[in-house]
Parts: C-alpha cells; sequence; structure tokens
C-alpha cells in the first residue's frame, strides 16, 4: 500500500521538484513561525497514517479471507455435484 503512495511521491518530486522544493520551504517558515501548531499537525498527520495504514492492512484481510471462503463453497459444491 504504501510502496505505491512513496512512488507516487517520488515522481510528483521528479516531475514537479520546483513546486516541492517550494512547498517544504513554506512548510518550514510555518514550522519555525508556529512551532507548536506545526507540531500538533504532524501529530495528527502520523496518527492519520497509522489509521490508514491499519484499514488498508484489514481491508486487505478481509479481502483475502472472502477469496478463500469462496474457493471453499466452490470445492464444496464440486463435490455435492459429483
Amino acid at each position: 500500500m504504501f510502496d505505491r503512495l512513496i512512488s507516487y511521491f517520488v515522481s510528483f518530486y521528479h516531475e514537479y521538484s520546483i513546486v516541492v522544493i517550494v512547498i517544504g520551504v513554506i512548510l518550514l517558515i510555518v514550522a519555525y513561525n508556529k512551532p507548536k501548531e506545526s507540531f500538533k499537525f504532524a501529530i495528527f498527520l502520523v496518527i492519520m497514517a497509522c489509521v490508514l495504514y491499519a484499514v488498508g492492512l484489514f481491508g486487505d484481510s478481509i479481502g483475502l479471507g472472502q477469496k478463500n471462503k469462496s474457493e471453499a463453497v466452490n470445492k464444496t459444491r464440486q463435490l455435492i455435484d459429483d
């Protein structure tokens, strides 16, 4: 999940490096002027990233469980039909 996201950000950086540098400088200026609010926002972003990662893991495991269940049901139906 994060591999695709990281590759997207890297390709975006390679395509628009000036824009990324300007955004980084703006974020540094804001962080320097208002460190408390910036730290709270950074903690919020980390927590949201963790939540999204957990949801992605649960979604993948649920999808795998449903796939295995449907395969087991199909095998059982084939055995009953034979």
